[in-house]
């Protein structure tokens, strides 16, 4: 019974911070999510090839959102170097005050030190998820730009072939 008490503060706690994380990362990349979900929308439509206009949209749009949405990477990325900065100043200072052996000073500095422990791992989980959306997002526009260079070699072979 209590087992299972210790497992659901657990289960709550984590989906805490993950709500956490989730809202940290949603307000830096809500619009980027937005064009890879279109993406995603006119992919599964499978009656319909993307249009070159639909196809102009996203090659313009995309990097512009990322263009604008890096500033907010780097700002969780210093927000992640400071909580780290943080912890590590709060751990040693409850180090120097904690009295014992080393294992008891690292135990109670462990102890003293959670908060500024789960602001690191917050914001070191959030960056890591952001830089992740960012490098897919860049790897989803260097695919549609390789669809909309495999579609002008199309034209141009139909435009040549016509001629002769």
């Amino acid at each position: 019974m209590i087992e299972n008490l210790g497992q659901t503060i657990n289960e709550d706690a984590t989906n805490q911070m993950e709500q956490i994380i989730k809202k940290i990362v949603d307000t830096r990349t809500k619009e980027i999510s937005i064009i890879i979900h279109k993406i995603q929308s006119f992919l599964k439509d499978d009656t319909q090839e993307l249009t070159d206009l639909e196809i102009d949209d996203i090659l313009l749009q995309l990097p512009i959102v990322l263009y604008d949405a890096m500033e907010g990477q780097e700002i969780v990325g210093m927000q992640s170097d400071m909580a780290t900065q943080l912890y590590k100043q709060a751990q040693s200072e409850a180090y120097n005050l904690a009295r014992g052996t080393i294992s008891d000073k690292n135990a109670v500095a462990d102890i003293k030190t959670r908060q500024q422990q789960l602001e690191k791992i917050l914001f070191d989980r959030s960056y890591k998820i952001i830089k992740q959306k960012f490098e897919m997002a860049i790897e989803t526009l260097n695919a549609v730009k390789k669809v909309q260079a495999s579609r002008q070699q199309r034209y141009d072979l139909g435009r040549f072939s016509n001629k002769f």
